[in-house]
């Protein structure tokens, strides 16, 4: 009687200590996925971000400035000298943002591996608490620094978007009018 009671006893206790380990894989597995959904937030914008789009802009923003230091041999105006000046200037800010995205890309791909990592490690039960905390914090703290370092990208971009799309009708209204300058017969 004594080695059935025995044997309940410890049945009962690994029955009790695998549904609390069970239980603290969910809870662990859901603290992953939270970070994963946070990660959905970087993927959104990435794909919001059309670097196809950017390298026509700066090609043509090239080849505007190309055209003003062939053609254009005077001082301009101020007003002129801004506007131009600040369609140019976007060049560095997409260039910046097609740098981020390059740096976000592989940044996010790493934490994508590194969260799939430790999901498989915490369903095969090989942390314990402080190491699980140990893992998790880190990635916690990779995963924020990657949401600063996108939403600066998202902020570049629609800033710089909005920049060019400002300044570019009265940049080529700007060459228009000084093309004309240049081939009206008066000057031939």
């Amino acid at each position: 009687m004594r080695k059935i009671v025995f044997a309940y006893s410890i049945l009962a206790t690994i029955v009790v200590l695998s549904s609390c380990n069970s239980e603290v894989k969910k809870e662990r597995i859901q603290k992953i996925d939270s970070l994963g959904s946070l990660l959905n937030h970087v993927n959104e914008v990435v794909a919001g971000v059309d670097e196809a789009k950017i390298q026509s802009r700066l090609a043509e923003m090239n080849q505007m400035g190309n055209w003003f230091l062939d053609n254009v041999e005077d001082t301009l105006d101020p007003v002129s000298g801004i506007i131009l000046g600040d369609y140019l200037r976007c060049k560095k800010f997409y260039n910046k943002a097609v740098t981020r995205l390059s740096q976000v890309n592989k940044e996010l791909e790493y934490s994508e591996k590194q969260l799939s990592t430790l999901r498989s490690d915490v369903g095969n039960g090989l942390y314990d608490d402080s190491e699980f905390l140990i893992h998790f914090n880190s990635e916690a703290e990779s995963t924020s620094k990657l949401i600063e370092a996108t939403d600066e990208l998202e902020r570049t971009y629609v800033s710089v978007n909005a920049q060019f799309v400002k300044t570019k009708a009265p940049v080529v209204a700007l060459k228009d009018s000084i093309q004309a300058v240049i081939l009206s017969p008066e000057r031939k």
